[in-house]
């Protein structure tokens, strides 16, 4: 009869599990879609561009996503362009469209200009927007900001 004791009835099993699976659904919708902001993070790297991982910077029309942290893409003859890399709708990693000249997010299909304004929603929100140094010397690209 001990045991009976320290259960709790079915009325109250599912009166404790509704409130704790309404408290997981309240604080999962606590951020809106469109509440999510560019990583605002000063940045300063190096990166060269005969190092395996990003010797698709060498060709035209090609980008690569640095550390998480940056999307660096070859735009024109030795110029670059450097912006964060999340998608400030729903944080989805961008990529770049050689093509239209802008970074798409291939989930929502937000897209946003070379300066990292939004040309086509539902993203409201810039991309934050890096400074890029090429130093063909060295070849290397310094990307800060």
């Amino acid at each position: 009869m001990e045991a009976l004791s320290k259960t709790i009835d079915r009325h109250t099993f599912f009166r404790v599990l509704g409130a704790s699976l309404g408290v997981v659904s309240l604080s999962s919708c606590e951020t809106k879609a469109d509440d999510l902001s560019p990583a605002s993070d000063a940045l300063d790297l190096t990166i060269r561009l005969d190092d395996a991982r990003y010797v698709d910077l060498l060709k035209q029309g090609f980008y690569v996503v640095v550390n998480n942290r940056v999307i660096v893409a070859h735009i024109q003859p030795n110029q670059y362009v450097a912006v964060s890399p999340k998608c400030t709708h729903e944080g989805s990693t961008l990529v770049y469209q050689a093509n239209n000249n802008a970074f798409y997010c291939p989930f929502d299909g937000s897209r946003f200009d070379l300066n990292g304004k939004v040309i086509f929603g539902p993203a409201t929100q810039p991309l934050v927007v890096y400074k890029v140094s090429n130093d063909q010397k060295s070849n290397t690209l310094r990307i800060f900001g």
